[in-house]
């Protein structure tokens, strides 16, 4: 392989070290009564839970460009809103100047919030891979422990190739979810900042309706860790993504 292709194979692969180098063939234990499969029914549980994780972190990031394009248009369109409000409020001035300062600087922390949460996004649907991942060598080393303590191994078999593929995964997948968690932490301080913005501009505004940012504040409080597997190969948990709210609060 040209250098160049290896070079541009590798950028575009997936994180998370690829495919596993080391699986077993499910049909070894078919032959192995139910209730002795406990730990590879528990850990093809953790498998599929991961997937559906990274299934819905993937789609929420894909969503979230266009949820920052609408805060971008928003924000461009702050000054022609608070001037129509002044208008109604007949206020002077100096007044309508404040409101548009704030409104301009509402709609600007919004757009930061939303940039914010969509690079959490991105890190979040690399992490919840990892995930993928690291459940996937959990289950295949319970397999494979299975069918070793049921004299079911090809020959040549080593467990501990198995046991050293899961640390490695297990170990990349802490490393991704705790990098995830501080862009989310980053996120929720710009998240802050809307808030306390927003609530000044309805404040000095006088306008009434519901708080965008309350609600996605209430929102966001449920982007709390999901565990995914227990001890000895348990990975790092991904978060559930939270919808992101649109719109200024309008004067009814």
């Amino acid at each position: 392989m040209k250098p160049l292709l290896l070079i541009l194979l590798v950028a575009c692969a997936k994180p998370a070290g690829g495919p596993l180098a080391h699986t077993f063939d499910n049909t070894r234990i078919a032959s192995i009564a139910l209730d002795a499969k406990q730990a590879v029914a528990q850990a093809q549980q953790q498998h599929d839970l991961a997937r559906q994780q990274h299934d819905k972190a993937d789609e929420s990031y894909r969503d979230s460009e266009i949820e920052q394009e609408v805060a971008e248009y928003q924000a461009a369109r702050a000054v022609l809103v608070t001037q129509l409000v002044g208008t109604r409020l007949n206020d002077k001035p100096q007044t309508g100047s404040e409101i548009a300062a704030l409104a301009r600087r509402t709609a600007g922390a919004k757009v930061e919030f939303m940039r914010a949460r969509r690079d959490w996004l991105r890190l979040l649907s690399s992490s919840t891979f990892y995930a993928v991942y690291a459940t996937q060598a959990k289950l295949e080393l319970e397999r494979a422990r299975l069918a070793q303590s049921n004299g079911l191994t090809p020959a040549g078999f080593d467990l501990a190739s198995f046991q050293q593929q899961l640390d490695q995964r297990d170990r990349a997948a802490r490393s991704a979810a705790d990098e995830t968690e501080k862009e989310r932490q980053a996120a929720g301080a710009k998240l802050t900042a809307w808030n306390e913005l927003e609530h000044a501009f309805i404040q000095t505004s006088g306008m009434k309706g519901p708080s965008e940012s309350e609600r996605a504040v209430n929102e966001w409080k449920q982007t709390i860790p999901v565990a995914m597997a227990p001890a000895d190969g348990s990975v790092g948990a991904p978060t559930t993504p939270a919808p992101a709210a649109a719109g200024l609060p309008v004067k009814p």
